[in-house]
């Protein structure tokens, strides 16, 4: 579970994370964005990933 700073940020990679590496025909799967996280130094969980998607889906709008 990240904490600190780390927790801070997450975030803010998942949502850098997504928003370069994803498109309409292109994705990750929650393993891949789980290895993408770990490079920043963020280790998360599976369904923490998933309610970090919920709080960016509401606070981003497009």
């Amino acid at each position: 579970m990240p904490s600190g700073e780390n927790l801070k940020l997450k975030l803010y990679y998942l949502y850098k994370i997504m928003l370069e590496q994803t498109d309409d025909e292109h994705g990750l799967t929650i393993h891949e964005i789980l290895d993408e996280l770990a490079k920043y130094g963020i280790e998360a969980e599976r369904k923490s990933i998933y309610r970090d998607f919920d709080v960016l889906s509401e606070t981003i709008s497009y």
